[in-house]
């Protein structure tokens, strides 16, 4: 049987309705008003203007494949519908289809020339090429202070691939040579929970953060069937590493023709029915969710000063093993982590970040794993707790350093003139440098300290490079050679100083910034360092 058709007050009575559950966000309200519009008026206009609302509040809840269906019924209707080519055109976006969502913000703009529009057609055509190439220019945002929204970016999987690990289960590993900064990775997010806490040891909202994670990732597996499949290919920890299966990397690109399928899919509504295995869903986010507080460069890339507890999933990421002499490092913007080399990295080599602070001894950072619930046999981690030479000294100047509250500078002096006595080679001072860091830090922020013992040390930017080549790029590091290399206690002239600072900034931020905009970012790490003294 037909539904009757509205008489113009009942029509007006509803988009009354419809704009009062629009100020309120109230979506599923929303929808469901929207489609009584649509199952009872027969004014053509009307009908498209009300099937591409119900597309965006579908879109709000991400019920992608009914979003993108009422989008197709308003183009069959009238297929220069401005707001349905517009509302396909953002789904296409979030789907990584950008050329085919160019195509419809340019039959936008045909219709209804604004600057918006061209922005939008600009902004698929900036995301495809981000895509292909993984270059990402933050200058702008950088400079504006991170200010204004935060820059949209495209998904990217470089020149790496996951393979059976020699130390622990699976990883990523350099198909080719990577030079530092480089970006190897650009990962959404499948869910992020996020909160404010006004003291860090809130465990009560920590798990209100942690409860909203796992509801946002069951509900994002359910509603589409290649994340679940994505998840599913993670570790629960609980498995022995010889079953763990080893994924084709090809599973995490957006490759077009995988896109051409999702969209069938999509559109048909032929996708079936997901049914999830939640205790293993849960297992897997216990393992392999990252913090955004933990991550180098979170304090600075686009925080504004606000400090938030930040978890989420990223399932390429989450395959990257730990080291405590890392090669890469993740910052996050929005809701997308950047994965960058901290160093150069040569093809076939394990891409590693680290999980927790290593700039600590061996001692506390062992600690740190076994809470993860893994042992770090790096080489770094070898070297430190094995020889036979340095370990018992190691033992002493780490319990001096958190127990003995005694001169920092001493502390250093010491370890020093034992790296000599013991003919250290430099890239293992480099380790034991990175290991005792806290203490030259202490010593080199203090003038009273530098007078007393400097003399009988390398200088404060000579020392940060080292320690720069055992952590890869570092906010405490680079923080170190700038002051260095500014007070002129650096390491040789001052285009050579300049140079290392700029490739130690690049190690700690990657290559995401111009020039002009990485000097900015020097200025804040610096600022940094200030408001933390006062």
């Amino acid at each position: 049987m037909a539904t009757a058709a509205l008489d113009d007050e009942s029509l007006q009575q509803l988009r009354s309705r419809a704009t009062q559950l629009l100020l309120k966000e109230d979506w599923k309200e929303y929808i469901a008003v929207c489609s009584l519009i649509i199952a009872t008026c027969r004014d053509r206009r009307v009908l498209c203007s009300a099937l591409a609302h119900r597309a965006d509040a579908r879109a709000r809840l991400g019920e992608v494949p009914g979003a993108l269906a009422d989008c197709d019924a308003a183009l069959a209707a009238d297929p220069a519908h401005p707001g349905a080519l517009l509302s396909k055109g953002a789904l296409l976006r979030g789907l990584g289809r950008y050329a085919h969502a160019a195509e419809c913000f340019r039959a936008a703009l045909a219709v209804s020339g604004t600057d918006e529009v061209r922005e939008l057609i600009e902004q698929c055509r900036r995301l495809e090429a981000q895509g292909r190439s993984g270059v990402v220019d933050l200058s702008e945002w950088v400079l504006a202070g991170f200010s204004g929204k935060c820059p949209g970016l495209a998904e990217h999987v470089g020149p790496v691939e996951v393979r059976r690990s020699a130390h622990s289960g699976r990883g990523v590993f350099a198909v080719k040579n990577i030079e530092s900064g480089s970006t190897l990775v650009i990962s959404k997010a499948v869910a992020i929970g996020r909160g404010v806490l006004p003291d860090a040891a809130d465990s009560g909202e920590k798990m209100v953060v942690w409860k909203d994670l796992v509801d946002k990732v069951l509900d994002a597996a359910e509603k589409c069937p290649r994340t679940a499949s994505l998840i599913y290919t993670l570790s629960t920890g609980e498995e022995p590493e010889d079953d763990l299966t080893v994924p084709d990397t090809a599973q995490f690109k957006q490759e077009p023709d995988d896109l051409d399928d999702a969209m069938t899919t999509v559109t048909t509504g032929s996708a079936p029915k997901v049914t999830l295995d939640v205790d293993k869903i849960l297992k897997v986010l216990d393992v392999n969710c990252l913090t955004e507080d933990a991550a180098p460069s979170a304090n600075l890339l686009g925080s504004n000063g606000v400090v938030n507890c930040g978890v989420g999933l990223w399932i390429l990421p989450a395959f990257i093993n730990h080291s405590c002499h890392p090669n890469a490092r993740r910052s996050h913007v929005g809701d997308h982590a950047i994965v960058h080399a901290s160093r150069d990295i040569k093809a076939g080599e394990e891409i590693t970040f680290a999980y927790f602070n290593v700039l600590m001894p061996v001692g506390k950072r062992r600690e740190a794993a076994r809470a993860w619930g893994f042992e770090c046999k790096c080489d770094r981690c070898r070297f430190e707790a094995d020889d036979a030479i340095l370990r018992q000294e190691l033992a002493w100047l780490e319990n001096e350093l958190f127990n003995g509250g005694g001169d920092m500078g001493a502390l250093v002096v010491r370890l020093e003139e034992k790296m000599r006595r013991s003919m250290v080679k430099e890239r293992r001072k480099a380790f034991l440098r990175a290991s005792f860091w806290s203490a030259y830090s202490a010593l080199f922020d203090s003038d009273k300290l530098v007078r007393k013992w400097g003399r009988r040390l390398p200088g404060e930017a000579a020392v940060a490079e080292s320690v720069a080549g055992a952590v890869g790029g570092n906010e405490s590091v680079l923080r170190a050679m700038l002051r260095g290399s500014n007070n002129g206690n650096g390491c040789g002239n001052r285009l050579e100083v300049e140079d290392k600072v700029v490739r130690i900034g690049r190690a700690t931020y990657g290559k995401v910034v111009k020039r002009q905009a990485m000097r900015a970012l020097f200025r804040l790490t610096l600022d940094a360092d200030s408001n933390k003294s006062l």
